[in-house]
């Protein structure tokens, strides 16, 4: 007699074989998908450096790091990708920024809750706000929910903030507070300086530490504070006195290799280290010449998704990936832009 069907034996076979077939192929599926999220990811590097040059193009340099506020550093600040966003395309939401106003305040209350694509690497997300209503009652004003950004301006080696820096000039970055930086001032060749590096947030693989030499995640977060380091394209710091948020700990649009260059011991801040510092402000005379805990600032380090290092886009436009087991001395004299050191290609 003609069998028209299938046995259960042989629909199990068929289904295991195709369970085999699927578990071999998904790796291979994961990989392709993040090496082109990867690929996605340095090219908006690659869209930020056309629009830094543009910027320099049009104004002589490029923006200031961050804008500090008019009275105090930690208020009404905000980063340098908010001027970039005219070269971005991106003018429409540009247009909605009033200077004139602190990042919290209206009308740029709204505008900084504004995800923008290019700020953000596929390899760890597409949209993400920071949700600082946890904080509306301590500050005692309503809060936006800034949109974040996986991307940090370099500073350098010294995490020290200040309205007009003073950090040792061997180690600064191109980016700082109120700064602005001319080709011609990058001394150790565009090609050899950082401009801008990857910093994913708001992932369980970058958890926040407090004081340098900790080894433990932070344990006085705020009530609803998320536990892993995130930061926002748009706002000034979060960590304020404005905000009676001292203590808040997040990171900011900066990015440092080390936090007290220019000084001994420098105090390295490995790329992609799991306890990633916060960004916070001790008053500390503008230096970093300090090493007890809260007498330096802080400043978070370089992170990405991706394994084994992370993208930067160097100051020439070119984009670069830059191993995380790069020697220390290299990866602090490839983010300063005048300290003197020799390097080669080979990092």
């Amino acid at each position: 007699m003609k069998r028209t069907a299938f046995t259960l034996v042989e629909l199990v076979t068929v289904i295991a074989i195709i369970a085999v077939l699927i578990a071999w192929l998904l790796p291979a599926i994961q990989k392709v998908r993040e090496a082109a999220n990867r690929m996605a990811c340095a090219n908006n590097l690659k869209q930020m450096g056309l629009a830094l040059h543009h910027y320099h193009d049009a104004l002589g340099a490029f923006p200031p790091g961050m804008v500090a506020g008019v009275e105090d550093l930690e208020q009404g600040a905000n980063s340098g990708f908010v001027p970039l966003l005219a070269f971005l395309e991106q003018e429409n939401w540009l247009r909605r920024w009033d200077p004139q106003h602190a990042w919290y305040e209206p009308p740029n209350f709204d505008t900084v809750s504004l995800s923008v694509k290019v700020y953000l690497c596929p390899s760890n997300r597409t949209a993400a706000n920071i949700d600082l209503q946890f904080m509306a009652a301590a500050a005692g004003r309503p809060l936006p929910s800034p949109a974040a950004t996986d991307y940090l301006l370099c500073k350098g080696t010294n995490a020290a903030l200040c309205q007009v820096t003073q950090v040792p000039l061997q180690a600064r970055g191109v980016f700082d507070v109120n700064t602005r930086t001319r080709l011609t001032d990058i001394r150790d060749g565009v090609s050899y300086t950082f401009a801008i590096g990857e910093g994913a947030g708001n992932s369980p693989r970058y958890g926040i530490r407090r004081y340098y030499p900790d080894t433990a995640p932070a344990s006085d977060l705020f009530p609803g504070q998320p536990e892993q380091i995130d930061q926002s394209w748009s706002s000034g710091p979060l960590s304020t006195k404005a905000f009676h948020s001292n203590a808040f700990l997040f990171g900011s649009c900066f990015g440092v290799t080390a936090q007290r260059g220019g000084h001994t011991p420098v105090m390295d801040e490995p790329m992609n280290q799991p306890l990633v510092l916060a960004a916070r402000y001790y008053h500390c005379g503008c230096t970093n010449s300090g090493t007890a805990p809260e007498t330096y600032d802080t400043i978070s380090g370089y992170r990405s998704m991706h394994l084994g290092g992370c993208n930067f886009l160097f100051c020439d436009g070119s984009v670069r990936f830059v191993a995380e087991n790069v020697n220390p001395a290299m990866y602090r004299a490839l983010s300063t832009m005048a300290g003197g050191e020799a390097v080669g290609d080979d990092f």
